[in-house]
């Protein structure tokens, strides 16, 4: 993780030139590059492969397809967040200032990843007319965040790596849905990948208040090194990620634990009452 690290490629990578507005620039259009051929490389290899997904809708299956590119993030963002968390002792030294290269690395590919993720849940939303106000305010947030630490050179990167902890849950996620619509809910498997799941949920919340002390305890620091807008910005989506998106979401999937839902795709309950199966579906009455 550090620009020591073994390997030409990854020392080359962190090498670079931050200071270069055309570098950022570029590593972010390449982190949009790499996870929209992610999204293709999963559906390809899914319709191959898995007759579960054959099976699925067509929203379902770009579901499917955004479950497994957010995982890929998600084991991204938990290296860089851990290293940032519990070693690199720059970051550690003045968490409101402190920059490093790898992390200006993961910055602007986050901010790619995070302008995909705002395309493709606006493209679903015309495609398929749905409409999900916490996931489009999540990653809007995310990527003017992200976009503010990619263009403000004097940003501290702390924040930021804590923040792309907080995508820890998503593999679990992404598990989860897979399992659920292939119809393993009953299985142990599943059940023990819901409970990691909402663990992580409730890290998640444990990281935002971690995360209101950082900046308490580095007001000044953050006054310096921040826009006006920037640290607004960032104020407002941790208060929406504390108080209403991170409590609703580890709700959810507790509730999902004790009743194996698809609520993203559950439809409403019928007249007569007849739950809904495992996958979120009405099953048929005896005889059709």
């Amino acid at each position: 993780m550090t620009p020591g690290s073994e390997g030409g490629t990854a020392e080359s990578v962190f090498d670079l030139d931050y200071t270069s507005w055309k570098v950022r620039a570029t590593l972010a259009v390449a982190g949009f590059a790499f996870y929209l051929g992610v999204f293709v490389v999963c559906h390809r290899l899914s319709s191959s492969l898995n007759a579960t997904y054959r099976a699925l809708a067509a929203r379902e299956k770009v579901f499917w397809d955004l479950a497994a590119t957010r995982a890929v993030f998600g084991v991204q963002s938990t290296a860089a967040g851990l290293w940032a968390l519990l070693v690199d002792p720059v970051l550690h030294a003045d968490k409101a200032r402190g920059q490093q290269n790898w992390c200006w690395f993961h910055i602007a590919t986050a901010t790619g990843f995070f302008f995909f993720e705002n395309v493709a849940v606006h493209l679903c939303s015309a495609l398929f007319r749905t409409f999900d106000l916490f996931l489009v305010v999540h990653h809007l947030f995310a990527f003017l965040g992200f976009l503010g630490s990619v263009v403000n050179l004097g940003a501290g990167h702390y924040l930021a790596m804590i923040t792309l902890l907080l995508e820890a849950s998503t593999p679990f996620t992404c598990v989860s849905w897979m399992l659920l619509k292939a119809g393993w809910s009953d299985s142990l498997l599943w059940r023990l990948n819901q409970w990691l799941m909402v663990h992580m949920f409730h890290c998640r919340m444990v990281l935002t208040y971690h995360m209101w002390w950082v900046c308490l305890r580095h007001w000044d620091g953050l006054l310096g090194s921040l826009h006006r807008p920037h640290l607004a910005l960032f104020l407002a989506g941790l208060s929406l990620l504390t108080l209403v998106i991170n409590p609703y979401w580890t709700h959810k999937k507790t509730q999902q634990l004790l009743h194996p839902v698809d609520w993203n795709f559950a439809q409403p309950a019928p007249r007569s009452g007849r739950p809904a199966g495992a996958n979120g579906q009405v099953p048929p009455k005896k005889g059709q």
